[in-house]
């Protein structure tokens, strides 16, 4: 089901995918998974904000919805509550150069902000955040994986927040790639260890 950010925007929405909760197409879109909040948490990224066991029943937050079961999984999951923020963020020297996560019953009062290497940021809202279908009811049969294209752009952090309980998902998963800056100096570095090999091998010569 293939989906559009609001118009003129650089990141927009390129595919939303139902109850894929693993990324099996992962590999297709070049994109690895990253932060699971169980047992992966790669070193070119981190995660801060509220981590729920799941399943969660009743009044309760949801977990993300598997394979169409309201009751949810039973793993780790991120549940950001109403006021609260929880951040995705690139270390190390590293930036995204793309990105999808898993949205457990989505809901129109959820928003994700996507902070740009180049200073600036972008805003989805509500049921802009999966490209309007489906719509916003916060069933809990229902989960997507969203993926998104930054046009060539780099993002260096991602904030989750809420205006009502709550915002839950899982698997973050995406391409981590070193900052321009990083692969520059790394170039330098090669070409100026290549120099010194050449003059080593011309003294010797």
């Amino acid at each position: 089901m293939a989906a559009a950010s609001a118009a003129n925007a650089a990141i927009t929405v390129s595919l939303v995918e139902a109850n894929d909760l693993f990324g099996t197409n992962l590999a297709a879109n070049g994109q690895t998974m990253l932060w699971d909040f169980d047992s992966i948490a790669a070193s070119t990224v981190a995660f801060s904000g509220a981590v729920w066991q799941g399943p969660q029943t009743g009044g309760a937050s949801a977990s993300p919805p598997f394979n169409g079961d309201p009751a949810g999984d039973t793993t780790k999951y991120a549940s950001v509550a109403a006021g609260q923020t929880s951040t995705f963020s690139a270390i190390n020297g590293n930036v995204l150069s793309s990105f999808s996560f898993y949205m457990g019953s989505p809901d129109t009062y959820n928003q994700v902000t996507f902070h740009l290497a180049n200073g600036t940021s972008q805003t989805f809202n509500g049921e802009d955040i999966w490209g309007g279908t489906p719509q916003g009811t916060g069933d809990r049969t229902q989960g997507y994986r969203v993926y998104y294209n930054f046009g060539g752009d780099y993002v260096t952090s991602i904030d989750f927040s809420s205006s009502l309980d709550a915002f839950e998902f899982d698997g973050l998963a995406g391409t981590a790639v070193p900052e321009p800056g990083t692969w520059a100096l790394m170039i330098l570095g090669f070409g100026g260890a290549g120099a010194m090999i050449r003059r080593r091998k011309a003294a010797f010569a």
